[in-house]
């Protein structure tokens, strides 16, 4: 049904050209309603957070979610014979349009359940898309999260918590740090300690990393004001609450203001939820060796598992590309992602009208 790499890298390429950082996923609507028409999606709307619902069917709910929002950074897009180029290329509009082409392969082969494909907003800021499906009492029984996971089945993220921290200084002369107070001296011991403490080198460890630090008007001037961002990721069974707390103690220790921006709590699920299950079938039918994997990132999967535990992420292409200049989608292993979902959608129909 969808052989020719050719059509398939267009379709990758109008969502990938249209430039959608958070806030403006807007600018994908008309495209998207455009794409899910043309494959026979029943139903399509905008919902009042600016995500954008396609579906068909009845029965048991089913949600395929991915994201339209991308990190900032416009680049160039393009198709060379075997990969799409671009900023959301991997992250993550070639994993919604495997979605997208999922749900039109299965079609006519599912009974009993109704297909949601979603393309979700702000999942790079704060997750507003997702929340706002969870406050509104969005039902799904089962849930993927379309994200670049090498064709691996994921159970499992990280938690997130991100902030930013200010100080103000008396400042002073250069040649005499000694009798000044520099803002930015202050904040690096703040930031050096955090770095020290949550110093981590794999999923099963806490990581920290700073993103943003501005400090200093003049070269001859100790700085009077320094900010930073910083973000901090951990597993289970370390909490939000847990990272905050320590991070405010430090905090005062220095002097430093501390605003929380966002907090997301780690997710874990079981490897024999029915989703999972369906997925390692899936895999298996379409000759790829299933993988379960843990990321250390976060997803919209850390706040949708509050929907149902049936829940994984998966999608085609490389995450280690993701918010770099060097993103690619391959458009054979996207295809390839479209017809492992649309095999696990038809086992689970199977499934769920034995």
């Amino acid at each position: 049904m969808f052989a020719d790499i050719d059509d398939i890298a267009e379709l990758l390429l109008r969502l990938v050209k249209t430039y959608t950082p958070s806030g403006r996923e807007n600018r994908l609507h008309d495209i998207l309603s455009e794409i899910v028409e043309e494959f026979g999606y029943e139903e399509k709307y905008v919902d009042e957070a600016g995500n954008f619902i396609a579906s068909y069917g009845e029965g048991v709910p089913i949600l395929l979610a991915s994201h339209i929002d991308t990190v900032p950074g416009e680049l160039k897009a393009y198709f060379d014979g075997e990969r799409v180029y671009g900023r959301g290329a991997v992250d993550a509009k070639g994993p919604l349009l495997s979605y997208i082409l999922a749900g039109a392969l299965a079609m006519k082969n599912v009974n009993g359940l109704k297909i949601y494909v979603a393309g979700l907003v702000r999942e790079e800021v704060d997750g507003l898309g997702a929340r706002h499906l969870i406050n509104n009492g969005f039902k799904a029984d089962h849930i993927l999260i379309g994200e670049p996971t090498n064709l691996g089945i994921a159970i499992a993220y990280r938690g997130s918590v991100s902030c930013r921290v200010s100080v103000k200084a008396r400042g002073g002369h250069s040649s005499a740090p000694y009798i000044g107070d520099s803002a930015l001296d202050r904040i690096l011991k703040f930031l050096m300690d955090v770095k020290e403490k949550y110093h981590g080198s794999s999923y099963d460890e806490i990581t920290s990393a700073i993103t943003v630090l501005r400090a200093g008007d003049w070269p001859g001037n100790l700085p009077e004001e320094a900010s930073a961002h910083l973000n901090v990721r951990f597993p289970k069974p370390h909490k939000p609450d847990e990272i905050i707390a320590e991070l405010k103690a430090l905090s005062e220790k220095y002097g430093i203001e501390l605003n929380i921006i966002d907090s997301t709590p780690p997710i874990e699920v079981s490897i024999n939820s029915l989703i999972v299950r369906m997925m390692i079938r899936g895999c298996l039918k379409n000759q790829v060796k299933p993988r379960i994997v843990k990321k250390t990132g976060t997803s919209d999967m850390n706040l949708l598992a509050k929907i149902t535990k049936s829940i994984a992420a998966f999608g085609p292409g490389d995450s280690r590309l993701a918010h770099t200049r060097l993103e690619f989608m391959n458009i054979r292993d996207l295809l390839k992602a479209s017809e492992i979902i649309a095999s696990a959608l038809i086992e689970l129909s199977k499934k769920i009208s034995h």
